[in-house]
């Protein structure tokens, strides 16, 4: 393996053979996540596609941000992934995604691999200004006690909860209001510069916010084949602005494999001026409407559970309800 800012590797793990990813191993990871979700149950199963994606993000060099660790058979057994974000309001941020198949744990897999990711955002995050705070940065499902366990023997504490939330469209929708000068219409390409705009605005003074960028923005949400342009609307002012954005997506694979049938509200976005006038609501269940008149059963959607803005409040009174928490830890460096 030759890459810089590396760890040696322990005596007891040179059976695998460790090397950066390359495009060709998309399929791997994919089978190696969808072995992880058959036991961890964390809720969402990705699809090849958002796997092959991952080699385009401009936030990730795979040469010397990327690590793998393959049996001599040729199974993936676990992976190592530093992606930084682009400098936010307040800090700057890389993010470790670390996995270890089922099989291979109890081995100090683990515990390299966080070890790696650390010390190369390190040196990532080193090249930074030091303007604001460095920070790294992980998410996980509450019920992984030995991942936790793990992170927090490295110095990572708790910063953050997220839900999951769900809703069953079988029960009664309400008819949102929209405020006065205030239109709904569906997003079309034209739109898409003016809607990340939007969405950007209005998520700007939202904890560990990091601004969107047209790259990431084609690549990761409007590119993606899950993306429901005819079910995402927009919020349009007499004016010509973009309110508020409703952005949905339908998830096809991962409710296959979950033997599901969800439509999923990917960002609820209303910008400040038109705030706290039932923007979101009306947003809300014109999207669930949609879901039911599209032949899907629930609504699913994530919250920060500290949502300054009462977007929370909002959804639990829509009758969604929390099925998952999901933790972020953090380690200042």
């Amino acid at each position: 393996m030759n890459q810089p800012d590396t760890l040696s590797i322990p005596a007891d793990l040179m059976q695998y053979e460790w090397r950066p990813a390359r495009r060709e191993d998309a399929l791997a990871i994919h089978e190696l996540l969808l072995d992880i979700e058959a036991v961890d149950h964390r809720g969402w199963v990705d699809t090849l596609d958002d796997r092959q994606r991952d080699f385009d993000d401009p936030g990730v060099n795979i040469e010397t941000d990327t690590l793998m660790a393959f049996t001599p058979a040729g199974q993936l057994a676990a992976l190592g992934w530093v992606i930084t974000l682009p400098p936010g309001e307040t800090e700057h941020i890389a993010f470790l995604w670390g996995e270890v198949h089922p099989q291979h744990r109890g081995l100090g897999l683990g515990s390299y691999v966080l070890r790696w990711l650390e010390q190369r955002a390190r040196a990532i995050l080193d090249q930074y200004p030091k303007d604001r705070p460095h920070h790294l940065r992980t998410n996980m499902l509450d019920s992984l006690v030995d991942r936790i366990a793990l992170f927090e023997q490295e110095g990572f504490t708790w910063v953050r909860s997220y839900y999951r939330m769900r809703r069953d469209l079988s029960l009664p929708i309400p008819e949102g209001q929209l405020p006065p000068g205030i239109s709904l219409r569906t997003y079309t390409p034209e739109m898409s510069q003016a809607t990340m705009q939007a969405i950007d605005e209005a998520f700007i003074d939202h904890w560990g916010h990091t601004p969107l960028d047209k790259e990431a923005w084609e690549l990761f949400f409007v590119g993606t084949p899950s993306f429901r342009l005819e079910m995402t609307y927009l919020a349009m002012a007499d004016d010509g602005q973009v309110a508020g954005v409703c952005f949905n997506e339908v998830h096809e694979e991962e409710n296959l494999a979950l033997n599901d049938n969800q439509g999923w509200i990917r960002i609820l976005a209303v910008r400040r001026p038109w705030r706290k006038q039932g923007l979101g609501t009306a947003l809300l269940c014109t999207s669930m409407q949609t879901f039911r008149r599209s032949g899907l059963d629930y609504a699913g959607l994530g919250v920060d559970a500290e949502n300054l803005t009462g977007a929370l409040r909002i959804y639990e009174q829509l009758d969604f309800t929390v099925v998952k928490r999901y933790l972020t830890y953090s380690k200042t460096v």
